[in-house]
């Protein structure tokens, strides 16, 4: 083959080649993890929110005084294991503590917590040490999380909720300790925070 000959064939094949490479489908990329922004994959964090006297004096109602959402080495080695299993519905994502001070209790409750994405862009965090009860952790933008107990329907009717605190579940012998929703303790927004805040 003289060499205009094999200058023409390397250049049909380049040209082909080409053509495959624009025309093939995408290689399948994994989508990246909800609210990955907030909550970033590798790498701890520290949302908390802390009342005033000002702002409790505001809303006699609210019985948490603080509330925080911490992931540490622990919760990151969990969701690295989690991340190399095949996923389902329902299969967790994320693993945190979540940390409450209540009104009138000196006492610092907390549930760990396992995070499982959901249809509407939202996490739904349980206490797998309890069964029952959920939280749910959507994302404000710049880095900051709202925490709801329970949610409103369509129709705007809100339905309450409650999570287990401290392991407590149903056996517990003053009865169970629980973050529910009442009329000002359904709702929190928390920014990131250093990690001194979620302790």
């Amino acid at each position: 083959m003289s060499k205009t000959a094999t200058l023409r064939a390397i250049g049909a094949t380049s040209i082909l080649a080409a053509i495959v490479m624009a025309t093939a489908p995408p290689t399948a990329v994994a989508a990246p993890r909800l609210l990955a922004g907030a909550l970033p994959t590798g790498r701890a964090s520290c949302h908390a929110r802390a009342f005033d006297a000002t702002e409790l004096a505001a809303r006699p109602d609210r019985r948490v005084t603080a509330i925080s959402l911490e992931r540490t080495a622990g919760d990151l080695a969990a969701e690295r294991k989690w991340g190399g299993l095949e996923q389902f519905d329902g299969t967790p994502a994320v693993s945190a503590t979540l940390r409450v001070r209540l009104r009138g209790d000196p006492v610092t409750h907390s549930a760990r917590l396992e995070c499982s994405e959901d249809d509407p862009g939202l996490l739904v965090c349980t206490n797998p040490a309890c069964a029952g009860g959920e939280i749910r952790i959507g994302n404000e933008g710049h880095g900051t999380i709202a925490i709801s107990i329970g949610g409103s329907l369509k129709s705007g009717r809100f339905i309450g909720h409650y999570i287990h605190l401290d392991g407590s579940c149903e056996g517990h012998a003053g009865g169970p300790i629980v973050l529910e929703s009442g009329d000002d303790d359904h709702s929190f927004s928390l920014a990131p925070a250093p990690k001194e805040a979620c302790r």
